[in-house]
């Protein structure tokens, strides 16, 4: 009976985790600040496109796919756990060009990224991200393919989820290393 109870409770635990992964995903992916009940038509009540709503139906039905398959959330990764987000790092594509620095193109932790990146540091400091050697970098969710950041030579959009800034905090701290090796 025990073992039962056991079961019970962690498949009760997984849907929960589930279940707010969900719906943390459906909320970033509308914009909306909450989707807590504020009692005012104002606060409670948006304008929402089509497209969002196909989004939010697919990702409901990869939530329910991969909660009744006893699958991980395909749309959650813990950001307060680096280096299992790190551990997720795939380089797809690398291209140099001939004017120097190399696009790369890869996924992390549930993303998609490109960024162009340099063997040496910008000569104007603006142009890159912090100290990374990375002028352009841009991220986009793979379930809701939302453009989560982008920098082109300066921020366009800076990281809109804590996913989003802890992705963008680990490549501009090692993917030049990881492209040039130094």
């Amino acid at each position: 009976m025990n073992a039962k109870k056991t079961n019970t409770t962690t498949t009760n635990k997984t849907k929960a985790r589930h279940m707010a992964a969900a719906t943390e995903a459906v909320r970033n992916r509308l914009g909306l600040e909450t989707l807590e009940d504020r009692k005012r038509d104002a606060l409670d009540f948006h304008d929402i496109s089509v497209g969002s709503i196909r989004d939010i139906i697919a990702l409901a039905f990869e939530a329910g796919f991969a909660a009744g398959s006893g699958a991980p959330a395909p749309f959650k990764y813990d950001p307060a756990d680096p280096g299992a987000m790190l551990d997720t790092l795939e380089i797809t594509k690398k291209t140099g060009r001939p004017t120097g620095g190399t696009w790369v193109k890869g996924n992390i932790a549930g993303h998609a990224f490109e960024a162009l990146v340099f063997p040496e540091h910008a000569t104007d400091e603006a142009f890159e991200m912090g100290d990374s050697r990375i002028s352009k970098f841009w991220l986009q969710e793979h379930f809701t393919h939302t453009e989560v950041a982008c920098f082109d030579r300066g921020w366009d959009r800076k990281p809109t989820t804590d996913a989003a800034r802890a992705i963008t905090d680990l490549l501009t701290a090692g993917l030049a290393e990881t492209v040039f090796g130094k």
